[in-house]
């Protein structure tokens, strides 16, 4: 380690690509690269296949009579740089030994987009081809002294919030496609109870807004989407990347602007990213997450604060690197201008 602090330094700095096989990114490498998502097909009662998203959002909102409740299929880009970004931290001397931290990680880049082409959507402002999410970010790595959480994130997302999760990462070899939590959209009293309210969850637990999706447990989706990308083939080996912003032992959290401080209040995250490499599926290496993050309000005409999950969940297939044409030679010679080894995020 100490021949690796002399090479980078304590400070904050960025490593090029060129030299991103030198640096340790533990977990994090596999994400380098561009994700798209993956999509599916479906047959209609006339026997047409048509595009199925495999994005799905599902979020409750104030609104009349008590709440409104959403369901956007999205497709998303998620970008991780082939830029890493390298931080040293100081720690105690011991005994005569200095103790220092080292860092490394990812910059990420998100944007989610509508798929969704019915009235409600459009009605809502959500309609086909909306951006409907942006956020940007880091990944990092802690390698050592790290408090049993080796992996961090760091967001911040246009809506006025910033988040810092914590997290381990885990290898499973052979884990069959059967390993994802079941999770609930449904809304919760502050202690975890059903609210007493008779028919209180009906828009969620009702009618779905979309035959195909199961909108009360999304996750169910996740794992119909593995088991037909995996066909008769099997995931061979999988890492998992476990986030959340609550910990009893460790800091982390949520911060809000004002406004979504005093109104829809973002009080905790959860996140798991499953990255999948697959033997004889129609894609070799998928990348699959659910997130949720709970939001506190009370319903339209009541003061009980209810946690409303806002679920997102999706499966993502890495993007072909695409050939240099005369074009891209040109926006790239134009780039030299920004800062060098800095996204331009």
């Amino acid at each position: 380690m100490t021949e690796k602090l002399n090479r980078f330094g304590m400070g904050a700095s960025f490593v090029p690509a060129e030299t991103l096989n030198e640096i340790d990114l533990g977990p994090l490498k596999q994400l380098v690269g561009e994700w798209e998502s993956v999509i599916l097909t479906q047959t209609d009662e006339k026997g047409v296949s048509k595009p199925l998203a495999s994005g799905w959002n599902v979020i409750s909102v104030p609104g009349v009579p008590k709440f409104t409740f959403e369901v956007i299929p999205y497709k998303e880009n998620l970008k991780f740089s082939t830029v890493a970004v390298h931080a040293g931290n100081r720690g105690p001397v011991l005994n005569g030994t200095q103790f220092d931290q080292e860092i490394f990680g990812l910059f990420y880049e998100q944007q989610i987009v509508s798929m969704c082409d019915t009235d409600f959507c459009n009605s809502r402002g959500f309609g086909k081809d909306t951006v409907i999410h942006a956020e940007t970010g880091l990944l990092l790595y802690v390698s050592n002294i790290n408090g049993g959480y080796n992996i961090a994130r760091l967001g911040t997302i246009p809506h006025g919030n910033a988040i810092l999760a914590l997290g381990k990462s885990a290898q499973a070899n052979n884990p069959g496609t059967d390993f994802f939590e079941v999770i609930s959209a449904l809304g919760v009293n502050l202690d975890g109870s059903i609210p007493a309210m008779l028919g209180y969850n009906d828009q969620i637990s009702g009618i779905p807004q979309f035959a195909e999706f199961q909108q009360v447990h999304p996750n169910t989706f996740l794992k119909s989407t593995l088991d037909t990308i995996v066909g008769s083939g099997s995931v061979t080996d999988m890492t998992v990347l476990s986030m959340s912003t609550s910990h009893p032992d460790a800091t982390g959290g949520i911060l809000n602007i004002p406004f979504i401080q005093s109104n829809v209040t973002a009080t905790s995250m959860d996140a798991t990213f499953w990255i999948e490499n697959i033997s004889g599926g129609s894609e070799p290496e998928i990348l699959q997450y659910s997130q949720t993050i709970n939001l506190v309000f009370p319903s339209t005409g009541t003061v009980t604060p209810i946690i409303w999950p806002h679920i997102t969940i999706s499966t993502l297939k890495r993007m072909q690197p695409q050939p240099e044409t005369n074009e891209t030679l040109t926006l790239s010679a134009q780039a030299q201008s920004n800062t060098p080894g800095v996204p331009q995020l």
